[in-house]
């Protein structure tokens, strides 16, 4: 028997392994959840971690029978989401693409110039692409449209925390288990769509290690993804002056320009941002990690992180961003923006998606 919630294979020997239930409440329950999924249902708890690296490697065999993909991304860390390793596996398949957390975006961005940019990044058309969010409803009656017309299974794949599950839930006759923590997605978990005689098939979540979520304690994670809106603040830097993003981004620039640089931070709303005079930038992400500046949560996180250096010209037709914690807007350059993060983590730049210019309707479903 599987866990309701996770899809996970149930267990009565091994309290520390995933799918442990009391064998009392397993002869008990007729659909019973795991310790873990009650946990975390109940309380908000992770007790178990799980490891699920390898799962990127599994993807060919898991897709084989499946002609429909549909990839779940994150819009508020596009880059950190949408992973070529991945479009690797399905070159073959026919990829839908389900943009979720489109609600947390600034509301002066319409869904037709989200539309736009994506057709370029994703190299497809406008039917392959459901820009959606859970949270308020929006494009979720096009999206279940497309599944409801389908005349076959479709597979659902995605990296941890996308929003996966909450999304595949407005679909489905039965609730995976939801929850801001990483790996929630046990086993591969069979869901079948509402008003359809076909099922989408979920799978666990793929872990990453270049994004700056990947560095922290899954309940640290739950802390910083469990938002409602994006923080946005605006800075004009002089060149004696550091922004850092938690503890673990420093932020310094150089110009040539008589005028300040203009740059807009987007970060979830429980990232904490803060200004301070260069010298003292390094000493306050060492001491004040998991108080003034989050992430972390905890000072102990931080320690054994290796540091890198880099620097990046950016301009106002550019955004700099930083997988799985933020991304950057240019209002008034050019300048050299240069970065101190850790090594593992993964910073590009790409066309801007906030443009100054803005037309269209506002956030229409």
């Amino acid at each position: 028997m599987k866990c309701r919630g996770c899809g996970v294979e149930l267990q009565t020997i091994d309290p520390e392994k995933p799918g442990y239930i009391p064998e009392h409440v397993l002869e008990t329950e007729d659909e019973p959840l795991c310790q873990r999924c009650y946990r975390i249902e109940h309380y908000g708890k992770l007790t178990i971690p799980i490891e699920e690296e390898l799962f990127l490697h599994k993807i060919e065999d898991i897709t084989k029978d499946f002609r429909k993909i549909l990839y779940v991304i994150d819009l508020t860390d596009f880059e950190g989401t949408f992973r070529n390793e991945i479009m690797d596996y399905l070159r073959e398949k026919e990829v839908f693409y389900a943009i979720t957390k489109f609600d947390l975006m600034p509301r002066s961005l319409s869904s037709i110039e989200v539309q736009e940019w994506l057709k370029v990044r994703l190299n497809t058309d406008s039917e392959h692409i459901f820009l959606t969010s859970s949270r308020n409803g929006f494009g979720l009656k096009k999206l279940e449209k497309f599944l409801k017309s389908l005349k076959e299974d479709i597979l659902v794949i995605g990296v941890t925390n996308v929003g996966k599950s909450s999304l595949i839930s407005k679909f489905t006759d039965s609730s995976p288990t939801i929850s801001p923590f990483p790996g929630t997605t046990l086993g591969i978990l069979k869901r079948k769509i509402k008003g359809s005689k076909y099922y989408i098939i979920d799978t666990p979540g793929i872990l990453t290690n270049d994004r700056v979520i990947d560095l922290l304690t899954p309940e640290c994670q739950a802390k910083i993804l469990n938002t409602n809106q994006l923080t946005r603040k605006t800075y004009k830097l002089s060149d004696d002056r550091a922004i850092l993003i938690g503890a673990y981004c420093k932020i310094e620039l150089e110009y040539d320009s008589e005028y300040l640089p203009i740059f807009q931070i987007f970060a979830p709303k429980n990232v904490k941002f803060h200004e301070t005079k260069k010298e003292k930038a390094d000493e306050l992400m060492r001491e004040r990690a998991g108080d003034l500046l989050i992430p972390p949560c905890k000072k102990d996180e931080m320690k054994d992180i290796e540091w890198k250096e880099q620097e990046f010209n950016l301009n106002e037709e550019k955004e700099l961003v930083i997988f799985g914690l933020a991304f950057i807007n240019v209002k008034r350059g050019p300048f050299k923006m240069k970065l101190k993060i850790p090594k593992d983590v993964n910073v590009v730049v790409r066309n801007r998606l906030l443009k100054p210019q803005r037309g269209g309707k506002k956030h229409e479903s």
